[in-house]
């Protein structure tokens, strides 16, 4: 039997895909906190205007025609060009959330914070399913930036990426057959998350490491300027 095709906006990859087929979300969204051969981010999203669904889809990073972009900045061009030019309005409130399989990479996180810092009006939360090389510094800083920003992260839990897969998977590919460990989510034959809790645990502990260490450092620089103050008073 021939595979369903699925329908894509016209437009890609300037506009989202609105579903994934099943074997992408498994390769794409595995819980392996470092897996080979991920070298692309994607983002499943939902977007609500004053508190009401107004769109979801699947961003990737875009390869061609011309040069690379990152998924999340596919999406901040798409959400100003199709969401903020054609429906904002007098006190419009704009909800969204990400989906990723890959926490943002540093050049992307300084720009969505850009975006964020100058449009209140739009609030984001990010979870994600892996730390793009979070332990490194500058990686840490993007993180930093993005919730000094006021977006809200995340790592994605059992119910997040059950959520994103009956959200955004083809439904004639998403049922849910049993367990067969507590600690597993089985999604559909042969697309099991192993030890996802366990997982999941772990890079929570990591990002709040990561963002206490932004908290420490900006207490430290206050404390720090507010010594100079008083130093040259």
């Amino acid at each position: 039997m021939a595979r369903r095709k699925l329908t894509w906006k016209k437009g890609w990859p300037s506009n989202p895909m609105q579903k994934l087929y099943a074997d992408y979300f498994n390769f794409h969204f595995t819980n392996q906190l470092t897996p080979k051969g991920r070298n692309g981010c994607y983002i499943c999203y939902e977007v609500q205007r004053n508190h009401s669904p107004i769109s979801k889809g699947v961003f990737e990073n875009q390869f061609y025609p011309k040069k690379r972009v990152h998924a999340e900045i596919c999406f901040l061009n798409w959400f100003k060009q199709v969401i903020l030019e054609q429906t904002r309005g007098p006190g419009e409130q704009y909800d969204i959330t990400w989906y990723m399989s890959w926490s943002p990479c540093v050049e992307c996180a300084k720009q969505v914070a850009e975006f964020l810092n100058t449009h209140k009006h739009v609030w984001l939360r990010i979870t994600f399913l892996r730390l793009y090389h979070g332990n490194k510094q500058e990686y840490r800083q993007g993180l930093h930036s993005l919730a000094g920003a006021q977006a809200e992260l995340a790592v994605m839990s059992p119910e997040d990426l059950t959520c994103c897969w009956t959200t955004f998977v083809d439904p004639e590919e998403a049922f849910f057959p049993p367990r067969s460990n507590p600690d597993d989510l089985v999604l559909s034959p042969g697309l099991t998350w192993s030890k996802l809790n366990k997982n999941s645990e772990k890079l929570s502990k990591m990002l709040e490491d990561i963002l206490l260490d932004s908290e420490q450092l900006k207490t430290a620089s206050t404390s720090l300027n507010n010594r100079s103050l008083l130093e040259t008073e």
